[in-house]
């Protein structure tokens, strides 16, 4: 059972909330929000949310290093979700045919973990091409639905 918590904390918690988002995405921008309008939004609950964990956690240290990586992440995150929004407003597509796609950011996230991070060595190759496969295909059936 002590394993289990890890996965439901870090894995199926945000699956939820990540997908709870991805509906409110599409609301704000049927609410013709507009990205940039978003983004502040989306920000400052970030903010808010990292100010609270802050208080109740107490951070260990503030390191350049630590902040810089934390800040490169905010960004990459906030130029994909805005591209998300732009999609969504000034191409009226669907939260349910682009959700797949997007989703498939667990790839990119494997390969830069293996390759610049040195995890390839805890990775079954088999498994690994297997359920490339099975997201990929899964991504364009469902986006395709």
């Amino acid at each position: 059972m002590n394993s289990l918590w890890p996965i439901v904390i870090g894995g199926i918690l945000p699956a939820v909330f990540w997908g709870v988002t991805a509906i409110f995405q599409k609301q704000s921008a049927a609410a013709a929000t507009g990205s940039a309008v978003y983004l502040i939004a989306f920000g400052a609950a970030c903010a808010l949310a990292g100010l609270i964990a802050a208080l109740i956690w107490r951070p260990a240290a503030w390191t350049t290093q630590g902040l810089g990586f934390a800040a490169t992440a905010g960004a990459c995150f906030a130029l994909g979700t805005g591209l998300i929004s732009l999609a969504l407003i000034a191409y009226g597509m669907p939260v349910s045919k682009l959700a797949p796609i997007w989703s498939c950011n667990v790839l990119v996230t494997l390969a830069i973990g293996a390759v610049f991070l040195g995890e390839a060595s805890e990775l079954n190759m088999a498994r690994l091409a297997a359920g490339t496969l099975f997201i990929l295909l899964g991504a364009l059936l469902v986006s395709s639905a």
